[in-house]
């Protein structure tokens, strides 16, 4: 406890870009989110290019994706037993070990099968969804309260820059090596992060682990303290809609919006993309040089329904340019709905469950991603064209705003 009482003095004197944890902290979710990208990209091309086998693309990347799902909120549960920062050690040091004997199979056997595949994807998915909430449990205690905020639009921007770099450095990878060298580069990816890692101050003295209490009964209790709480509820059902109306209607959806309604090509897609991701990365930018502190609840219902709005306008857009500029502007919304969100349950839920509720927000992010893209496939091949979706799929992001004000009014008036 008494390393834990010095850290947060040191915050105290010290700027937030001075921290040595919180920049060991930065560094870390960089090379996760980083390599994560990368494996996602590299072995998506090792199954369609290297193996030929584009049908059975799905199945590798759900084997990937739900084991992480699962995982994130047994990495809940851990985080608010443990160390966090052993915890996210472990997922680095794992994956990075894991991603570099997948690279040496790669060079005995240059044709792996496809059951190898699933399970290098699950164990890759399921190390990996521990790392997520033990990174934003352990986030407040290495700065300040009135800095999360901006100590989360750094982690959130930079996590946005690495998602969208991943497949550029992993393409070159391969396009001027192997996809050996490519995994090998993942591989030093992580093990750079888990090095970092070892650098933040522990988050929990080893003392405080309750390791005597039953992991499922822990689950339980955390959703229980979730459920009775009116705040967690409002900021879960945002994180929910967001998601979901987001995910299909405009992430999967933008490519077939841009062949389909623009008319356009391979590089209006890049340009409209683009837009997306620079909007993201400036509203990050934004929310941080800001660092807002008062009606952070307000802020984030408020461009809810701004982000509605904007949907049901790029659903209506026939010009190039102007479906770039409006696809900005929504890239811009979802960090200044996003960071306030993460900061509020930072500072407002109790650190011996904060563990749990975050994994359970970003079940709700990342868990409804597939079925949104299932829900937003099935529209489709029913003959409904992607404005239309997307024109529909406006309309939940404005009307929850209202209800949340009636259901929920606390949540306007909470800082």
């Amino acid at each position: 406890m008494s390393e834990l009482i010095m850290n947060q003095t040191e915050h105290k004197q010290v700027n937030l870009f001075r921290s040595r944890s919180f920049l060991m902290l930065w560094i870390a979710t960089l090379a996760s989110t980083l390599s994560m990208s990368m494996f996602n990209f590299l072995l998506s091309w090792y199954v369609v290019k290297g193996l030929g086998l584009e049908a059975v693309l799905g199945i590798v990347l759900i084997s990937l994706s739900i084991p992480r799902i699962a995982s994130m909120l047994f990495g809940g549960v851990l985080s608010d037993r443990f160390d966090q920062a052993r915890i996210m050690f472990y997922s680095d040091l794992s994956r990075g070990m894991l991603a570099i004997v997948f690279a040496v199979l790669l060079f005995i056997v240059p044709t792996l099968p496809i059951w190898g595949l699933m399970i290098l994807a699950a164990l890759f998915g399921t190390l990996g969804g521990v790392f997520e909430p033990s990174r934003d449990s352990i986030l407040p205690t290495v700065v300040n309260q009135d800095q999360i905020t901006r100590a989360n639009s750094v982690i959130q921007g930079s996590m946005q820059v690495a998602m969208f770099s991943g497949p550029l450095i992993g393409g070159v990878m391969i396009s001027f090596f192997t996809y050996t060298t490519g995994f090998i580069g993942v591989g030093i990816c992580l093990l750079i992060g888990a090095i970092s890692i070892k650098f933040i101050a522990k988050s929990k003295d080893a003392s405080e682990a309750r390791t005597h209490e039953n992991m499922f009964k822990e689950l339980k209790e955390g959703l229980q303290y979730a459920w009775d709480s009116s705040l967690i509820k409002a900021l879960f059902i945002i994180a929910l809609v967001v998601n979901f109306f987001m995910s299909g209607p405009l992430f999967m959806g933008l490519p077939i919006f841009v062949k389909n309604i623009l008319q356009g090509e391979a590089i209006h897609f890049s340009m409209v993309e683009g837009g997306l991701t620079l909007g993201m990365i400036v509203g990050s930018i934004l929310i941080g040089w800001l660092n807002l502190q008062k009606k952070r609840g307000l802020v984030a219902m408020i461009f809810m329904g701004v982000l509605g709005v904007l949907m049901f306008s790029f659903s209506q857009l026939p010009f190039l340019w102007l479906a770039i500029f409006v696809i900005s502007l929504i890239g811009m919304c979802n960090p200044i709905i996003n960071i306030p969100i993460i900061a509020l349950l930072q500072e407002k839920v109790d650190q011996e469950k904060l563990g749990r509720v975050m994994a359970l927000i970003k079940m709700a992010a990342f868990g409804l991603g597939p079925l949104s893209f299932a829900t937003t496939s099935f529209l489709l091949s029913l003959g409904i064209e992607i404005n239309t979706i997307m024109l529909w799929s406006s309309l939940p992001l404005m009307f929850t705003v209202f209800i949340l004000f009636i259901l929920f009014p606390t949540l306007a008036k909470t800082d």
